[in-house]
């Protein structure tokens, strides 16, 4: 039995896509081709036809390797709830949860705008009606609200945020303290840092004979996993068509009311990153000028370094220091978001 010890539970358009990719390249890592199997969001996986798909996606795992899966969708309440109490039911409180943020308002924009690239039925086309009628642009926004049930069921020293505008700056420097976190020897040789995974303006369209065909039985369980993962981008970006360019902006004022929205959910997601000392890696944090006057707590600053009993150990490990929709888009890296 196999299942995964390391959850990046999101945040939704927040650059997981670029983290999974960066971890992906460290031997001492196993992710399952579908990147974000969302086996967690429902009661099914206890029954044992939903346990059994979950092992069978860390089937391919080789001993000592770190078992991964990074499903976006554990950070989407109110939509699912007890994500974080059935992981600990399934995979024990021991396992580690990555949760990767953006400025909350430049990712809420970008939510509508995947959101209408991939057609979806019910979003409303202007992004200033759709922040008003449609709590989940808010609510993924919510970076409290998202975490504090993985914090009440795991504790912090199991739990880290990496803040996605400090990552993009110093890729190898925040895989080196994620691995740190993580128990494993960095593996950031082959690290591309000038290059960011699943950009809005490279989503790639899947259509028509080439739906049928990526979602087929043959490609899936005979034809992809014979596919390196940069090999299925660079195919897909050969031959699919890039996704409709679409305009998403908000409003000075709509900008001004979702920032007075979010603002107290921020500055206590502030507070818990720094009293727990979350961040990876330590630096400043500006809280998007959601703080208000005179507060810039310190990401990671004071740190506590988890203890040996809590380690993930594993072969070759040292101690750290511490139902596919109508048009899908496909990701860069090669899966349907």
């Amino acid at each position: 039995m196999t299942l995964p010890r390391l959850l990046i539970i999101g945040s939704m358009k927040a650059g997981t896509t670029t983290l999974f990719r960066d971890l992906l390249l460290n031997p001492a890592v196993f992710f399952p081709l579908d990147k974000e199997p969302e086996s967690l969001c429902s009661d099914g996986v206890f029954t044992p036809a939903g346990r059994r798909a979950y092992e069978d996606l860390f089937a391919r795992a080789t001993p000592g390797q770190l078992c991964a899966e990074a499903s976006t969708a554990y950070t989407k309440r109110p939509d699912f709830e007890g994500v974080a109490a059935r992981a600990v039911r399934l995979l024990g409180g021991d396992i580690r949860v990555l949760y990767i943020v953006r400025d909350p308002v430049k990712r809420l924009v970008s939510q509508h705008r995947h959101e209408l690239q991939v057609g979806r039925l019910e979003c409303r086309p202007d992004v200033n009606d759709a922040v008003r009628e449609q709590g989940r642009y808010l609510d993924y926004s919510r970076y409290a609200m998202q975490l504090e049930p993985w914090l009440e069921a795991l504790g912090p020293e199991r739990v880290r945020v990496v803040l996605f505008e400090q990552y993009v700056k110093a890729r190898a420097p925040t895989i080196v303290a994620v691995s740190e976190f993580l128990g494993l020897e960095p593996a950031v040789g082959g690290l591309d840092e000038g290059r960011v995974f699943n950009k809005g303006d490279d989503r790639r369209v899947v259509r028509g004979p080439w739906r049928w065909f990526l979602h087929g039985r043959l490609y899936k369980r005979y034809l992809r996993p014979l596919l390196g993962g940069e090999l299925r981008q660079r195919l897909h970006g050969v031959l699919l068509p890039k996704a409709a360019p679409v305009e998403s902006a908000l409003s000075p004022e709509s900008e001004a009311w979702v920032r007075g929205e979010l603002a107290p959910d921020i500055r206590r997601f502030a507070a818990m990153v720094d009293e727990h000392g979350l961040g990876l890696p330590a630096g400043g944090f500006g809280g998007w000028g959601m703080l208000g006057e005179g507060r810039s707590p310190r990401i990671g600053a004071n740190s506590a370094e988890p203890g040996a009993d809590t380690v993930l150990r594993a072969p070759g490990r040292h101690e750290p220091g511490a139902g596919p929709r109508t048009d899908q888009i496909q990701n860069t890296s090669g899966e349907t978001r």
